[in-house]
C-alpha cells in the first residue's frame, strides 16, 4: 500500500511540475516586435519539447513502486499482466504524446477582430527533420523487426498473445499519435508578427521535437520486445537470438542520438535605427582578436580535454563505488583550471598589448570602471545560482539521510541477504547450507563516497567563486574594445558558473544512483523475501528514485554541453538574443 500511495503522490508532484512549466512558458505578447515575438515562440516550443521528453523518460520511474503491488516488471521471467503493461508502456505512451498534443493545440493564436493568414502549403515531407527522422525510423524497422520475430516463434512457455496485447496497442498508438501531431504543426496557424521564414523554421523545430520523442518511445518498445525474447527460450544464433542480443547496445546508442538539438530559429534582423552607425564600430584590435580566439580555443577544447581525463580516472575506477563520482569531479578541475589558465592569458595580454594605447586602463580601474549596466550584462542568470545551490542542498541532504538510517537499513539487508542465501542454497539438489564466508551486503553508507560528495559540492563554489573574481577584476581593454571586453567578461563567467551547476547537478544523480544500484531489495524483480522496516517504506522510495537518477545525469549533461548561454558573436543578424548585445550596443 505504501508504495501505490508514494507512486500517486510522485505521480501529482510530476504533473504538478508539468501543470507549472505549461503555464509560466514564455508567450509572444501584442504589441512586441518581430525579434522578440520570436524569441519568444522558440522558447514555448522548447519547453513543450522538454516537458514531452521528460515525461517519457520519468514517468515509468515514478511508478516502479507500484509494479511491486501488481506482479512485478513487464516480461521479467515471463511475467505479464495487464496493469504492469500499462504501467510500464502505457502511461509513459500517452501522457508525453498528450503533451505535445496540448502543446500543439495551445500554440499562440491571432488576435483581434481582422485575421490574416497566407496561402502556403505545408506538406509533412518539407516538415520533417531529416537526422531525427532517420533516428525514428531506425527504431521503427527494428519495433517490426522484433515483431515479426514474436509473431513467427512456435509457442512456449510465454504466450504470445500476452505479447501483442501489452505491447502492440502502444506501438500503433505512437506511430498514429505521432502522424496526427505532425499534421498538428502543419496546419497551425502562422505565429502573429513572425516573418514567413521564422515560421517555417518554427515549424521544423517543433517538428524535430516530435520526432525526438517518437524515437523516445520506440526506443522504450524496442527495450520491453527485447526484454520479451529473452524470457523466451531458444538459440541465440537464430535472428530472433540476435536482435535479443543487440536491443541493449542500441538503446543507450539511440539514447545518445536524442542529444541533437532542434535546428535553429534564425531570428529576423534588429531594426537599423537600433544599431549603431557602422561608422561609429572600430575595427577589432589585435588584443580583441586574440583574445576572442583564446576563448574560442577553450569553448571547443576545454570539455574535450576534461572529458578525456574524467574517462581515464573512471576506467581506473569503474568497479568503486566513488569512480564515477571521482571521474566528474576531475573533469570539472581540470575545466576550471583551463578557464584560469585562459584568463591568465588574457590578463597578459592585455597589459602587454595595452599598455600606452588609448583608453588603456592597466591595473587599476577595472571593476569598479564598469557602470551597473554592465555589470548587469556580465552577471550570469540566477537559475544557474539557484541550480548548483540546490543540487548541492540535495547531495549533502543525501548524504546526511544515508548516514543516519545506515545502521538499521545495514541490519535489515544483512537479514535479508542471509534468508536470500538459504532460498537459493536450500533449492539445490542436494540442499546444503550458505558457507560462512558468504558475501555480505554493502553497506547503505559509504563514508569514502558521503567525503567525497560533500567535498566537491563545497568546493565548487569556491572554485567559481574565485575564478568569476579573476575575471570580473582583470585589467580592462582599450575602451574601443570595451564592446569585446564585456563579452569576454560575460561568457567567463557563464562558463563556471555553468561547470558548478552541471557537475552538481551530477552529483546528485550519481548520489541517488550510488544507493539505488547496491540495494537488492529496491527493485521490482528478484527474490520474494519479505521486507522488514525500515525497508517497507524506503524500497519503494528507491524504487522512484532510482530511475530518476539517469534523468539526473541526463539533465547535467544538457547543462555541460548544450549552447545554452552568451555567443562570441551576438552580433552577427539572426544569430542570437538581443539581450546578449552589450548596453552600448542597444538602444
Amino acid at each position: 500500500m505504501a508504495a501505490v500511495v508514494l507512486s500517486t503522490l510522485g505521480s501529482l508532484l510530476f504533473w504538478a511540475v508539468v501543470l507549472t512549466l505549461m503555464v509560466l512558458s514564455v508567450r509572444p505578447k501584442p504589441g512586441t516586435d518581430a525579434r522578440t515575438v520570436t524569441e519568444a515562440a522558440q522558447k514555448y516550443a522548447r519547453r513543450i519539447g522538454i516537458v514531452a521528453l521528460a515525461t517519457a523518460l520519468w514517468l515509468p520511474g515514478v511508478l516502479q513502486p507500484a509494479l511491486a503491488e501488481v506482479g512485478g516488471e513487464l516480461w521479467w521471467n515471463g511475467h505479464f499482466s495487464w496493469a504492469s503493461a500499462l504501467l510500464q508502456l502505457g502511461t509513459p505512451t500517452v501522457f508525453a504524446l498528450a503533451v505535445l498534443a496540448v502543446g500543439e493545440l495551445t500554440w499562440p493564436r491571432p488576435h483581434g477582430t481582422v485575421r490574416t493568414a497566407v496561402l502556403q502549403h505545408r506538406g509533412l515531407r518539407t516538415l520533417l527533420p531529416r537526422y531525427m527522422s532517420c533516428v525514428a525510423l531506425a527504431f521503427l524497422v527494428l519495433d517490426l523487426l522484433l515483431l515479426g520475430t514474436v509473431v513467427s516463434l512456435a509457442p512456449a512457455g510465454t504466450r504470445i498473445q500476452d505479447f501483442m496485447a501489452g505491447w502492440l496497442p502502444w506501438f500503433l498508438l505512437t506511430a498514429g499519435a505521432t502522424a496526427g501531431i505532425l499534421k498538428l504543426v502543419s496546419v497551425r496557424p502562422m505565429v502573429p508578427g513572425t516573418s514567413q521564414a521564422a515560421d517555417a523554421a518554427l515549424r521544423r523545430a517543433s517538428a524535430h521535437r516530435v520526432m525526438r520523442v517518437a524515437a523516445a518511445l520506440l526506443i522504450a518498445l524496442s527495450s520491453s520486445a527485447g526484454r520479451f525474447l529473452s524470457a523466451y527460450p531458444g538459440d541465440p544464433n537464430t535472428p530472433g537470438g540476435v536482435l535479443e542480443t543487440i536491443t541493449l547496445p542500441v538503446l543507450f546508442l539511440g539514447t545518445l542520438a536524442l542529444l541533437k538539438r532542434a535546428p535553429r530559429v534564425p531570428l529576423p534582423a534588429v531594426p537599423e535605427d537600433d544599431l549603431l552607425e557602422s561608422a561609429e564600430a572600430p575595427p577589432q584590435s589585435p588584443l580583441a582578436v586574440k583574445s576572442l580566439a583564446t576563448s574560442l580555443r577553450l569553448t571547443l577544447a576545454g570539455p574535450i580535454t576534461a572529458g578525456a581525463v574524467g574517462t581515464a580516472i573512471f576506467a581506473l575506477n569503474w568497479q568503486d563505488r566513488t569512480g564515477a563520482l571521482l571521474a566528474v569531479a576531475a573533469a570539472a578541475l581540470v575545466f576550471l583550471l583551463l578557464c584560469f589558465l585562459a584568463e591568465s592569458s588574457i590578463s597578459r595580454r592585455t597589459v602587454r598589448l595595452g599598455a600606452g594605447a588609448d583608453g588603456a586602463v592597466g591595473t587599476a580601474g577595472t571593476a569598479g570602471a564598469l557602470d551597473p549596466d554592465d555589470l548587469a550584462f556580465i552577471r550570469p542568470p540566477r537559475w544557474l545560482a539557484w541550480t548548483g545551490t540546490a543540487a548541492a542542498a540535495a547531495v549533502l541532504l543525501i548524504q546526511l539521510g544515508s548516514a543516519l538510517l545506515g545502521p538499521s537499513v545495514d541490519a535489515a539487508a544483512r537479514a535479508f541477504n542471509a534468508d536470500a542465501a538459504a532460498q537459493a542454497y536450500g533449492a539445490r539438489t542436494p540442499p546444503s547450507t550458505p558457507p560462512a564466508d558468504f558475501p555480505a551486503p554493502d553497506p547503505f553508507f559509504d563514508w569514502r563516497f558521503s567525503l567525497a560528495a560533500a567535498i566537491l559540492v563545497l568546493l565548487l563554489p569556491v572554485l567559481t567563486d574565485f575564478l568569476s573574481r579573476r575575471a570580473a577584476e582583470r585589467p580592462a581593454f582599450p575602451a574601443h574594445d570595451h564592446a569585446v571586453d564585456l563579452r569576454l567578461r560575460r561568457i567567463s563567467l557563464f562558463r563556471a558558473a555553468r561547470t558548478t551547476a552541471a557537475v552538481s547537478v551530477a552529483a546528485v544523480g550519481i548520489s541517488i544512483f550510488n544507493i539505488y544500484a547496491h540495494r537488492p531489495w529496491a527493485s521490482t524483480f528478484g527474490s520474494d523475501a519479505g521486507l522488514e522496516p525500515p525497508l517497507t517504506w524506503l524500497g519503494p522510495l528507491l524504487q522512484q528514485l532510482g530511475p530518476g537518477a539517469w534523468l539526473w545525469l541526463l539533465a547535467a549533461l544538457v547543462i555541460a554541453l548544450r549552447q545554452f548561454g552568451p555567443s562570441h558573436f551576438p552580433d552577427l543578424p539572426g544569430y542570437a538574443d538581443r539581450a546578449e548585445l552589450p548596453p552600448a550596443q542597444r538602444t
